[in-house]
């Protein structure tokens, strides 16, 4: 009765060691460098990472509720971490900015993917105490299914905006990719029209990002005959 049980169990425990791989292939991180630890580019991006942002024409920059964006800074941060030793920064005093890093990866067509990172804000009149809940941070993350490393192109598909004033918040967005490779995108937007947001301080940090794939592309099953 034992080597029968045992004849029962062996393919049990390969077809359950069979099924483990296939989630973990499938739960395997993407990403270059996913905790943007060190070394940072000379442009202050984290390696494997590119910096973007956005930038307004200079006539409205005589009027921070025209909300303007000009270009911020880019660094590594030692002092605010989700995870590993750094995070990257990004931030700048007194003028507002819209901004954040981005990577392509290789997919494959058809099949699902999710991208998710943590972010963190603060923003204040004083370097130490706590991050002014009047500012809006916007912080998203974003997916281009089709791989352009484009912020603006149409196709990105961003994540709803939060403002995680001094607390780490994760944020999440999905794609069907529809070429063989995506790009993933972490923003932050200080520039809000209508609105006073030149604080002294505009800091944003992103880490612990993660790129997997849900789902293989769909089967087509040919019909009965």
């Amino acid at each position: 009765m034992k080597k029968l049980f045992a004849i029962i169990l062996l393919p049990l425990l390969l077809l359950a060691g069979s099924q483990a791989l296939t989630v973990n292939a499938q739960g395997t991180n993407l990403l270059k460098n996913p905790g943007f630890e060190q070394p940072y580019n000379g442009d202050g991006a984290a390696s494997d990472w590119v910096r973007w942002h956005r930038e307004s024409s200079a006539d409205k920059f005589d009027d921070c509720t025209k909300g303007y964006r000009k270009q911020p800074r880019w660094g590594n941060a030692t002092d605010t971490v989700h995870s590993g030793s750094t995070s990257q920064f990004i931030g700048n005093n007194w003028d507002t900015w819209g901004a954040g890093v981005w990577q392509t990866v290789d997919v494959t067509p058809g099949a699902r993917y999710r991208f998710t990172f943590y972010g963190r804000g603060f923003g204040s009149m004083e370097s130490d105490g706590a991050s002014d809940r009047f500012l809006d941070i916007n912080m998203r993350a974003g997916i281009d299914p089709n791989g352009s490393g484009l912020w603006s192109d149409a196709d990105v598909v961003w994540s709803a905006a939060a403002s995680p004033h001094d607390t780490w918040q994760q944020f999440a967005v999905e794609v069907t990719a529809t070429g063989d490779k995506v790009t993933v995108f972490t923003t932050a937007d200080y520039a809000v029209e209508g609105k006073n947001q030149c604080f002294k301080f505009l800091n944003a940090f992103f880490d612990s990002a993660e790129l997997i794939e849900l789902g293989p592309p769909p089967t087509n099953t040919p019909p009965p005959p």
